[in-house]
């Protein structure tokens, strides 16, 4: 498990591109992971949910599943100076899983400076926080190609708070539970009578949780 940072200019760098990169840097670094079968074998490493070009990531996940036994040191050593830009943090091995890492994975903490947050003053947007999570359905509609639904994201919400001009926020993951900051972000305008969506100047997702998300 490699922990890092997409931050910067690298929050413009697409998941097929951060894929790429860190399949190469494994490769340069020399470490012994595992590759796949076929005509063009690739690194075995897995991401969790990508972010969206544009956000960035302060504690942000990757699994390289090794070929044989290393050392965490010796990976960080080897790997650390072929993705610099990245600031690696941290490096754990664990014993290989029957399943999935990332079947674990609950929730996200998200940090967001919204578009509104120049209009309104901080008692405001607290006011707002404290109804949206003393309601007890918050409806969102989300669009497909076949069909739109309406889904209630309140139960999901697992934290909601305003700081200064900043939205702090723990939201759910999974595919049962997911919620996305836009959305809250956009419940909080229509709370304080704006009739356009939340938008955001600044959006970080601080870090991924893979027990309980209070």
């Amino acid at each position: 498990m490699v922990q890092y940072q997409k931050t910067g200019l690298l929050r413009y760098l697409g998941h097929l591109d951060l894929a790429k990169a860190f399949d190469r840097a494994v490769r340069r670094a020399r470490i012994p992971v595992k590759y796949t079968q076929g005509y063009s074998p690739r690194a075995q490493i897995s991401f969790p949910p990508p972010l969206p070009v544009g956000v960035e990531g302060l504690a942000e996940l990757c699994a390289v599943e090794l070929q044989e036994a290393a050392e965490a040191r010796d990976i960080y050593v080897a790997l650390a100076p072929e993705l610099r830009s990245f600031r690696i943090a941290e490096v754990e091995v664990r014993r290989r899983a029957r399943r999935s890492l990332w079947t674990e994975l609950k929730a996200a903490g998200y940090q967001a400076v919204p578009d509104f947050a120049e209009d309104v003053d901080e008692a405001v947007m607290q006011q707002a926080v404290a109804q949206l999570l003393g309601a007890d359905e918050i409806a969102v509609e989300r669009k497909t190609k076949r069909r739109t639904r309406c889904v209630n994201i309140r139960p999901h919400i697992y934290r909601l708070r305003a700081a200064g001009d900043m939205i702090d926020m723990v939201l759910g993951v999974t595919e049962e539970t997911l919620v996305k900051p836009d959305e809250v972000l956009t419940a909080l305008a229509r709370a304080m009578g704006a009739q356009e969506d939340g938008g955001w100047r600044r959006l970080v997702r601080t870090g991924l949780h893979f027990g309980a998300a209070q």
